[in-house]
């Protein structure tokens, strides 16, 4: 029997999207204020809304992580807490990081907007599975009143 290489290749894309992702947001964090095309750019927007990208893309982050572990046979259970920690700790890895870069600092509040953007992740994942489990019992519930 030959060997499966489609989910060889699966792994494999799925992986290169977690590290790409977790690329950008690296490089988000070391962009330097007013320093290339990168930096020019950042200083136009404003700092509220920089400070609150942080939630949507740590959130992305636990999720995405979480959907790679799933696809590696992990439960939900344990693919959950684990990816919303490897989150975190790359979210705090990026803020050690950042504040090496000239004109950028280290934040805590960064640290809990990111916290803030995985909770919320990490909530809608478990109300999905909340509401598939609900209708797998209405489900069978219907079918046991339809067979009396």
């Amino acid at each position: 029997m030959l060997p499966n290489h489609a989910g060889c290749w699966e792994v494999t894309v799925g992986l290169g999207i977690i590290l790409g992702y977790m690329g950008l947001l690296y490089f988000g964090a070391i962009i330097a204020p007013n320093v290339g095309l990168a930096g020019h750019l950042m200083v136009q927007v404003p700092a509220s809304l920089l400070e609150w990208a942080h939630a949507p893309g740590y959130g992305m982050l636990a999720i995405i992580l979480m959907r790679g572990l799933q696809s590696r046979a992990w439960p939900r259970t344990y693919a959950l807490p684990v990816a919303a920690a490897a989150a975190f700790v790359f979210g705090l890895w990026t803020e050690v990081f950042q504040g090496s870069v000239q004109g950028r600092e280290a934040s805590v509040d960064d640290l809990v907007t990111d916290a803030l953007g995985i909770g919320l992740a990490m909530i809608a994942m478990l109300s999905e599975t909340l509401r598939s489990r609900i209708a797998a019992i209405c489900f069978s519930c219907r079918r046991r009143c339809q067979s009396l």
